[in-house]
């Protein structure tokens, strides 16, 4: 891996950690940014320059505009200064660790059974160019590409209704244009 890959990887994962450890959702929402833009920079680095560009106007451009709006749509106010607790805390990394040691013996396992010479081949076969990729995810994958859209637009509606509900507690304001006052 070169030196910039290296410099990519730290900064990908330091704007990860800044994702999680945020406690007001749109400063972990602008580290996410940070963190797309890091991955577009691998995949430059990797040369899958259409991924690079991609994962730009994809995901820190048009996804993150959602996720923006939805967070400023719910109005979400900064996490008090209470945390899940010891007891949570450690079965969480107890179960984190439990899952990691299951996964880490197949992936183990597929990464020596790949061959270098067969990877070779099937990428300039497929070169990852702009045509074989929509081939590939507008046929083979269409049903998945649809389904994920779906599934965006759910929770953009969830979050709609979520913002837009009544709060008992509060009435229409006496003599306001939309309690039928006059002004």
């Amino acid at each position: 891996m070169s030196f910039m890959g290296f410099v990519l990887s730290v900064f990908a994962l330091a704007s990860a950690l800044g994702v999680v450890s945020m406690r007001n959702p749109l400063y972990s929402a602008f580290w996410l940014v940070v963190h797309l833009f890091a991955i577009a920079g691998l995949y430059a680095v990797l040369e899958a320059h259409f991924l690079a560009v991609s994962q730009i106007v994809v995901y820190a451009g048009a996804i993150m505009v959602l996720v923006l709006f939805v967070l400023m749509l719910l109005n979400l106010k900064t996490e008090d200064g209470r945390g899940p607790g010891l007891p949570r805390s450690c079965v969480a990394v107890v179960a984190g660790g439990v899952a990691m040691m299951a996964a880490l013996p197949p992936l183990v396992d597929c990464c020596r059974r790949l061959n270098p010479i067969e990877l070779s081949d099937a990428f300039r076969r497929s070169e990852g160019s702009v045509a074989a990729i929509g081939t590939e995810l507008y046929g083979k994958y269409a049903a998945q590409f649809e389904l994920s859209s779906i599934v965006l637009l759910i929770g953009v509606v969830g979050a709609v209704m979520l913002s837009k509900r009544k709060n008992p507690t509060l009435g229409p304001r006496p003599g306001g244009i939309f309690a039928g006052g006059k002004q």
